[in-house]
């Protein structure tokens, strides 16, 4: 039970090390920066799910080439001016690595399954 506590506790930790990398890689707008960013970690096609207002996107390759937090994370882009519920605005911003004021752009690691 303790390794798997710990081996949760350290995944967090990681991820978050990684969003806090991603977000000193993006700077100015979040589209054009994760444009750049995709092209640099050879992401020609990408898997794209769509809602009203929202927009979750991800590398489409397969999986024994994916290297880095570019290729591998999904991104979720919204409008920066969306007034988030108070039940969702700290995963919300746990998450923003990027903000400007057109867009909002959140990293979540794939699900491990």
């Amino acid at each position: 039970m303790k390794l798997l506590l710990l081996s949760l506790l350290v995944g967090c930790m990681t991820n978050k090390k990684q969003i806090d990398r991603a977000k000193k890689e993006l700077v100015g707008q979040c589209l054009e920066q994760i444009e750049i960013k995709l092209k640099e970690n050879h992401c020609p096609n990408i898997e794209i799910y769509e809602n009203p207002g929202v927009m979750v996107f991800r590398c489409k390759k397969p999986d024994v080439s994916r290297e880095n937090i570019w290729d591998t994370w999904w991104f979720r882009l919204t409008s920066s001016i969306i007034e988030w519920p108070e039940a969702d605005i700290q995963e919300v911003e746990e998450h923003t690595v990027c903000i400007d004021a057109r867009f909002r752009l959140e990293a979540y690691p794939p699900k491990e399954e």
